[in-house]
């Protein structure tokens, strides 16, 4: 055999023996996660955590494949589904789904039809759907967003009084429509508000202002700073005196915003989600506070859970919503354990996870 064709021979030999290292490793399950997008230091967190969970249980003798993808872009809804027809037909044991939209229940239902189960995380589907029909996901593994909008409008509003503002003027910078997750958090901090000025009037005080509650900053930073501009220069002789964003880029467009027109520090900034440019806005005073989620515990669970159903435990005798948790994070807390392990890529490394204890099912 000539020499060239001898090495050609070895190489696709080696190949089909998976890199000529031994026997390709077999997995008990194989699992997809899909998020909504790949560009957030939110959606890193999740990857990280859920393939420390297949880290963990491979430990523990299963041995799990995590198969990670998502769309380049959070408002990219058709890449994603794509990559749901995609994954559900590689043989996959479970699909681990963050939906960019709540109305993705047809896309969840053809997977389950195909014998793959759904764990939901991060966002939820449509909550009338579900009701119709409550076993076509295994579990909705995700902050309380609502509660996460709640605690951004009270600390917003006690950073306010301090200065003296018990009737602010606000802004309330929305992200997408369908979304959710953030529709909650949107709702959360309008129910807060909304409470605290019907307070005000039964008081005959002077009340809070909302100043616009109808914008929104779109998928990326880039569409949030474009939106936040001309709102900024549209509002500011009214008198802003704090602004509530509800995710990483959302901040992160707003806060460029303000900075370009010199409003930054004048004007209060809550925001959702963490990055380290807004962590580091919050040390320098620009942001006064975020609410951040525990995405590295949601990756976690969402694929821990998925394993756990398929190994014949009953992971809905709690019920189908598993909260993860929401935190206030402030330049006060910034450098708390408790806080960084939420983000801090080291920190996760040593963090053990709780997990919760279900029964097997009666066969």
């Amino acid at each position: 055999m000539p020499r060239r064709a001898f090495l050609g021979f070895a190489v696709v030999s080696c190949l089909f023996l998976s890199g000529c290292g031994g026997p390709a490793k077999t997995y008990k399950y194989r699992i997809a996660v899909i998020p909504k997008g790949l560009t957030h230091e939110f959606w890193q967190s999740i990857e990280r955590g859920a393939k420390r969970a297949a880290d963990d249980l491979g430990a523990q003798g299963l041995a799990i494949e995590v198969l990670w993808d998502g769309p380049r872009k959070e408002s990219d809804a058709i890449e994603q589904i794509n990559l749901i027809q995609q994954k559900s037909g590689m043989g996959i044991h479970g699909l681990v789904l963050a939906p960019q939209n709540k109305d993705m229940v047809p896309q969840v239902r053809e997977t389950v039809r195909k014998g793959i189960p759904v764990v939901i995380i991060d966002s939820g589907l449509d909550k009338d759907e579900l009701a119709k029909d409550p076993d076509l996901i295994v579990k909705y593994v995700a902050t309380n967003n609502y509660n996460g909008g709640k605690l951004a409008a009270q600390h917003l509003l006690d950073v306010l009084a301090k200065e003296g503002k018990t009737a602010p003027k606000l802004v309330l910078f929305r992200y997408a429509p369908g979304s959710e997750s953030t529709e909650q958090r949107e709702q959360g901090f309008l129910d807060h508000i909304n409470q605290e000025i019907a307070r005000q009037k039964q008081a005959g005080q002077p009340t809070i202002q909302l100043l616009s509650a109808d914008k929104y900053a779109g998928a990326t930073v880039e569409t949030a700073e474009k939106e936040a501009g001309p709102l900024l220069n549209q509002l500011r002789d009214q008198g802003i005196d704090g602004i509530f964003t509800v995710n990483e880029s959302a901040t992160a467009g707003m806060l460029n915003a303000l900075r370009s027109i010199g409003m930054n520090r004048k004007v209060h900034l809550m925001g959702f989600d963490s990055s380290e440019p807004l962590l580091q806005a919050v040390r320098e005073g620009d942001v006064d506070g975020l609410i951040v989620q525990d995405p590295y515990r949601m990756g976690y669970l969402g694929v821990w859970i998925m394993v756990q159903h398929l190994e014949g435990y009953d992971v809905s005798k709690d019920g189908k919503d598993l909260s993860t948790g929401e935190y206030v994070l402030t330049a006060k807390n910034i450098n708390d354990t408790a806080t960084r392990e939420r983000f801090d890529k080291e920190m996760q490394k040593k963090r053990t996870i709780q997990t919760p204890e279900y029964p097997k099912k009666a066969k």
